[in-house]
């Protein structure tokens, strides 16, 4: 792990007629502070499709359910648990000739999976074992930290502190001194002053990647991220005296 830059954008605010505004009705400082921690991920959410199609409804949904369970005894291979694999309803819809012409020319039977990977030891295995399946569709990936709360409790207070010394420095600079906290958010804005302002919410990104070990003599081949990066930014407005 490695502590990013912090940054924050503050603003200096009066305002006088607010009868028609979601602005304070007393002068204010609006800061935003944000904090920014890389870490490794060792996790990840795999979400896919199976998609079969055949002339008669039944062979179509037999050809999903077969896959699905030759798919899960892959998966148990590589220390899946059905706890860890979450399966939405099987959906069936019927293909046409065409547009105009509503004759039914077969079937189509559907079913959105997720698999929740608790370790990243075999994510490359079970990725291009989905990538070569002709009628598995829309695999995508997703990275995270089993210690994502721990580490957001702490930036949201780093987040916090650089908000407060933004809004010190703001207001010494223009000759006023910072009262009690009005509102605080984490992550979101005021109503109009947020959209005014531009507030962004945490985000996750992905930094340099890397071969996975298991795949590391082969050729070409799928890559973990070497990091991501968790991000908080909290809002602040700070009554301010002369």
């Amino acid at each position: 792990m490695k502590r990013a830059l912090i940054i924050a954008a503050a603003t200096l605010g009066f305002t006088a007629n607010v009868s028609a505004s979601p602005l304070p009705d007393f002068p204010f400082i609006n800061v935003t502070g944000e904090a920014r921690l890389e870490v490794a991920p060792d996790k990840a959410k795999i979400q896919f499709v199976i998609r079969q199609t055949a002339a008669k409804a039944d062979a179509a949904t037999d050809a999903v359910y077969k896959q699905g369970h030759d798919l899960m005894q892959f998966l148990a291979k590589h220390g899946v648990t059905d706890t860890d694999v979450d399966a939405a309803q099987i959906n069936k819809e019927a293909m046409y000739k065409d547009y105009q012409d509503r004759t039914i020319t077969g079937y189509e039977a559907s079913q959105p999976i997720s698999v929740t990977l608790n370790q990243l030891t075999h994510y490359v295995a079970i990725m291009d074992y989905l990538f070569k399946q002709p009628q598995v569709f829309s695999i995508q990936g997703s990275f995270d930290s089993s210690q994502r709360e721990q580490v957001e409790r702490k930036l949201s207070e780093q987040a916090g502190a650089d908000a407060r010394q933004r809004a010190n420095h703001l207001a010494g600079a223009q000759g006023v001194k910072l009262s009690t906290v009005f509102a605080i958010t984490e992550g979101t804005g005021f109503g109009q002053l947020a959209g005014d302002f531009g507030f962004g919410g945490g985000a996750v990104s992905y930094g340099m990647l890397r071969k996975s070990v298991e795949m590391a003599d082969a050729g070409p081949s799928l890559v973990l991220p070497r990091h991501i990066t968790l991000h908080k930014t909290v809002n602040v407005i700070y009554k301010i005296t002369p």
